[in-house]
């Protein structure tokens, strides 16, 4: 714990001022933007520990012994040509923009973690002690020899391998080109045996007369809201046996099926990313879960049915999952996608911060240094942290509308307030009024998302957000986090239901990919308001005016 503590302590001295925007919705205080890594924090968060190096059985120099050893024991009689069919990469990125560039390969499975140790203590992140905290960790990853390496990242090619029976254990046709099904088993065989790796309670080669089996299962996370275990879509699976690794995504109920086979105990795990964006645990390290080492399905279920909060970071990493998942892969209304990976532009990340006592927030401006978004909402409500990662989300989308517009309106709503003698709690005017339009398109999306998953997907046809989605909250309750975005979709009138005290909303029928249009161009709250009056006929768009001026600065 003591090394633990101090190679934090180290990461601490790393760290860099950031720009941010945007806030929790029951807060309008922004993050601290000197605010340095968290030590506290990052002690509670465990550092998988690497335990001793295995002999390689698919070196080719291992496996050539192998052969031999079958020779001698009259098992095989031609000699055989034994040569590299894959290479064992360890790359070496010096920054996110190089760790980018391995991402935009859909062809490498990396790793985090060396293929070829044993772990001998399991956690939710791991990155090699010998590096900077800001700077990516190792990645591993087994390659083809027929398949180019990356050139514009170091690498270290740490062996070459010889693996014959990943194309007998895959789909379709078991042929190859060495030699027989049964002689590639044996060759594996032995060689596991030689080197020490064979299963325990395996004898010499007995595994040979298994079948084979193909890694399934499920993946669950448990929902406060419909008070059970629901399925979490769009998950990336992994089951990995050595060097080779199978994949499959969950579907809507969490199921899944890897598009390979294996003879024996494979190790499943889930890498908390997409290719579109990546989960953090806490700051830096890459959220995963390990599996176990077995033969058969994985069933898995996050978080305590017991708790009445979000307490498992599993669960936490499930949620924020789900949420991030649905506005990139989803159908999203048609709105905008937030910031898209590509060949010029990096994979967006996600801190899931285990905090609740500061705000989330989303980066003014993306830079090549740690995380866009930092989610805080750690012990609270599931539905909550899916609507909070959506909200920051909706903010990352919202510049990708209109950047020069988006900016425009961060710079007087967050940054210029925040370094005048106003403070970012007292903004003016201007600030108040920036800030209201950031902040009440986001919860925009938020409630229809969240809408759409618990009382659609989930048929709860009762279930209200956060405020009967904001439709029995004060005019005076918040300037920013206003129910005006959803006044202008639905067809209540809040102070006709609730009292004078309550917003009149006189406003219905728009759409919410019609509200995100009229962000282009709109760098005010009353810009937005014009945009939406004078780009679409609406019946009701007489009131618009009366609608706005309930919030008042």
């Amino acid at each position: 714990m003591r090394t633990t503590k101090m190679y934090w302590a180290i990461a601490c001295k790393a760290m860099v001022i950031s720009l941010l925007v945007s806030c929790q919705k029951e807060q309008v205080e922004p993050e601290d933007s000197s605010q340095q890594f968290n030590l506290e924090e990052s002690d509670t968060l465990q550092m998988i520990k690497l335990g001793k190096k295995l002999e390689n059985p698919y070196s080719v120099v291992n496996m050539r012994k192998a052969w031999e050893s079958l020779q001698a024991k009259s098992k095989v009689s031609k000699d055989g040509e034994i040569k590299a069919t894959h290479l064992y990469v360890k790359f070496k990125p010096k920054d996110e923009d190089e760790l980018a560039i391995l991402k935009t390969d859909s062809t490498l499975v990396l790793y985090d973690v060396p293929l070829d140790h044993e772990m001998s203590e399991e956690g939710e992140f791991y990155h090699d002690p010998e590096l900077p905290i800001d700077q990516p960790t190792y990645q591993y990853a087994s390659i083809p020899v027929s398949q180019e390496i990356p050139k514009d990242v170091e690498f270290e090619i740490l062996e070459e391998l010889f693996i014959p029976d990943e194309e007998i254990d895959s789909d379709g046709d078991e042929k190859s080109s060495f030699a027989s099904k049964e002689t590639i088993y044996q060759l594996v065989d032995e060689s596991l045996h030689l080197t020490g790796n064979m299963d325990e309670g395996e004898i010499g080669g007995s595994a040979t007369a298994k079948s084979k089996w193909r890694p399934s299962g499920i993946i669950r996370v448990y929902d406060h809201v419909t008070q059970s275990y629901v399925g979490v879509s769009g998950v990336k699976v992994r089951a990995r046996r050595w060097f080779t690794t199978r994949r499959g995504f969950t579907d809507s109920k969490g199921r899944f099926s890897c598009n390979g086979r294996f003879r024996r105990k494979a190790n499943y795990s889930i890498k908390w990313d997409r290719y579109q964006y990546s989960i953090r645990s806490g700051t830096f390290g890459q959220a995963i879960l390990n599996g176990p080492k077995k033969r058969g399905d994985w069933i898995v279920r996050l978080g305590k049915s017991t708790s009445n909060v979000v307490d498992d970071r599993q669960q936490y990493y499930a949620l924020i999952h789900q949420g991030a998942h649905d506005y990139y892969y989803g159908g999203r209304f048609g709105l905008t996608s937030p910031p898209r990976n590509s060949f010029f532009r990096r994979q967006l990340k996600i801190a899931a911060r285990l905090k609740n006592d500061r705000s989330s927030y989303v980066k003014a401006r993306r830079i090549w240094f740690g995380s866009d978004i930092s989610l805080m909402e750690w012990r609270t409500r599931s539905d909550f942290v899916y609507g909070t990662i959506v909200h920051e989300l909706a903010h990352a989308a919202h510049r990708e509308v209109d950047r020069r517009a988006y900016n425009a309106v961060v710079w007087d709503a967050w940054t210029g307030p925040c370094t005048s003698l106003n403070g970012c709690n007292n903004p003016g005017p201007t600030g108040k009024n920036r800030r209201r339009l950031l902040e009440t398109w986001a919860s925009t999306v938020e409630i229809v998302f969240a809408l759409q998953r618990y009382q659609n997907k989930y048929n709860l046809t009762n279930y209200d957000y956060k405020r009967n989605k904001y439709q029995n909250q004060r005019i005076d309750f918040n300037l920013y986090y206003t129910s005006a975005g959803y006044d202008m979709i639905d067809n209540v009138n809040q102070q006709q239901t609730y009292g004078i005290h309550y917003p009149k909303d006189r406003v219905k029928g728009y759409s919410i990919k019609q509200l995100e249009d009229a962000l282009r161009g709109a760098r005010s709250w009353e810009q937005w308001r014009n945009n939406i009056r004078n780009r679409y006929n609406n019946s009701s768009e007489q009131y618009l005016n009366e609608l706005f001026n309930n919030w008042k600065d």
